[in-house]
Parts: structure tokens; sequence; C-alpha cells
């Protein structure tokens, strides 16, 4: 069994600075394509295999790689990883630059999707990751820096609570629904700047902690509908409902429509075996040898099953 990588710790932070947390990286595009790269290069002959059994264990993302040893440069990389020369991995994520904030003193990635996952020599480096927009275009590093460095707060710079400061740097005045939101007592407006920020980071942490949730919870409910669509396609095939040449089909269907394609399997009768057959047989219909040698495999079969006595006159069999 291959050893796994890990695609992400969420404990540490890449080489730009933030954490992703692994529980909100959405793996359903990259199922349909778990693409292995060298070194993020996007080109057919930058591909050196796929993954497999990629999963989160508590908050780790862990994926074991499947290398094409048919290509050359595939088996070179792979004899590297089997005697331990290369143990590091990098993703490629898409993101909305929404999802990337500050929590408490921390830079944090609350969501992103998978894109691909290379085979890297230094995942420390600037390329431990590569970040691309939703459309697919891949970020410049300067880019991607400008946009840290944008949701850093300026040194001396009080954040905007939609309320009114007070300018003795100490207390500050909240409104009604903020004095609510914050749990504080709604009879005392003027609040220490100290027990804000502390309510407003609390508020903080639970919102990116429910959203990793909800997230995994939404990933959870592809899988098991993949799982689902997986399990009724291959017994559709296995029963000669449908031949394997039509299972991405009919996959397709299901994912567009699971209801349709379910009553389109159903409708489609099941291959009969010769063991579900019961072909009757009058066992006075078959007088010599001849007679039974007229009928077909399933008729002499069944006459033999359910006739033995007759079958053991008709060839003398003791």
């Amino acid at each position: 069994m291959p050893k796994p990588f890990v695609f992400n710790d969420q404990n540490q932070a890449n080489s730009y600075g933030f954490r992703i947390l692994t529980a909100g990286i959405s793996l359903k595009r990259f199922k349909n394509n778990p693409m292995m790269l060298d070194q993020h290069y996007n080109s057919t002959q930058a591909v050196l295999g796929k993954w497999e059994n990629v999963a989160v264990d508590k908050d780790l993302l862990l994926g074991e790689p499947v290398f094409d040893i048919e290509d050359k440069d595939a088996l070179k990389v792979s004899g590297k990883v089997e005697r331990g020369f290369i143990n590091s991995c990098s993703m490629g994520i898409t993101f909305k630059p929404s999802d990337l904030k500050i929590i408490g003193t921390e830079l944090i990635m609350e969501k992103c999707e998978l894109y691909e996952c290379s085979i890297v020599a230094v995942p420390s480096n600037a390329n431990s990751i590569r970040l691309y927009a939703e459309g697919g275009e891949l970020l410049k590093d300067e880019e991607i820096k400008q946009l840290c460095l944008a949701l850093q707060p300026i040194e001396g710079e009080t954040q905007n609570l939609d309320l009114n400061p007070i300018h003795d740097m100490k207390k500050i005045t909240l409104t009604l629904a903020v004095l609510t939101a914050l749990s504080f007592d709604k009879a005392t407006p003027e609040v220490d700047v100290d027990a804000v920020e502390a309510a407003v980071l609390k508020l903080s942490n639970e919102n990116a902690t429910m959203s990793a949730k909800l997230l995994a919870l939404e990933t959870e409910k592809d899988n098991a509908a993949e799982l689902a669509i997986e399990t009724m396609v291959s017994l559709a095939i296995t029963e000669g409902r449908i031949p394997a040449t039509k299972k991405e089909d009919f996959v397709k269907l299901a994912l567009l429509n699971f209801e349709l394609a379910k009553s389109t399997l159903e409708g489609i009768p099941a291959k009969v075996t010769l063991g579900d057959k019961t072909v009757p047989v009058v066992p006075g219909a078959v007088a010599s040898k001849e007679d039974f040698q007229k009928l077909g495999l399933d008729a002499q079969l069944a006459f033999k099953t359910n006739s033995p006595e007759e079958y053991k006159k008709l060839f003398n069999v003791k």
C-alpha cells in the first residue's frame, strides 16, 4: 500500500503566511479528476498519475499516489518516492478572496476548492501552494502577496464597528443592535475596546468553525450521493440491465436527476440467467432420446432436474 501524502495540515501556515482549514476544502471537483501533476505544470506531458483515497483525517487532508508507470518520467519520480527521496506534494486551489480572512491575529482561508495536487521537491518554498482565481487563471505571486497584505490592519487604525466611536482609545459606544450581537449589557452602551475586540474575535472564530463544519457536511452529502449513484449503476450492470459501456452516461444522468436515472434503470428488464429460469417440460412429451434431443438446452436441463426418473429411463442411468 502506498504511503499517503499530506495535502494540507491546517495547523501549518504556508509560505504566504496563511493557514487553510482542512474541513473547508471542497473535493467535489477534484474527485472527478484527481490529477497528479509535476510541479504544478498544467500540461498533459506533466501528468504523473492520479490520487486515490483522498480523505480528511482530523486536521489533515491525505491522498495516496498512483503513478503512471508506463510513462518514463512518471516512473522516475515514482522511484524517488518509493526510495524516500521525495515525500512532498503541493495543492493547487481555487478560492474567493472573501474566504481569506483575518481571525484574531491570524490569516485564515476558511473555504477553497482543490483544483490539482502536484509532486514537488521542496514544499516550503513559494510554490508550496498554487492559487487560482475562480475562473482557473493562475494568480501571480505578487497578486497573492498584495491580497494578503490588503487584509492586514494598518497599525493604529481602529476598525469601524458601525457605531459611534469614543476617541479616548479605551471606551467605545455601541448601538443596541451591536450590544445584542456581542452579548453585552444593553443598558451600558459604553464598552471597553478590549472587551469589544475579544467579543468580535470570539464571534469570528465561531463563524469560521461553523462555516468549516457546514462545508464538511455538504462535502459528506455529495460523497454519499456519489456513492449511491455508483452503487445503483454498478448493480444495473451486474444485473445485465445496461452494458458496462453505458456506465458513464447513466452516472451523468443520475448526477442531473437521480430519480429519473433510477426509474429508467428499473424499467429496463434484468438479464435472466439460466439459474433464474424455470422451463416447463411435460414429461409425457419426451418419450424417446430423439424427443429429448429436439429440446433446447434450457429445456433439457429442466427435464433432467424436474423429471429425474424419466431422464434415467431414457438413458439407462442407474
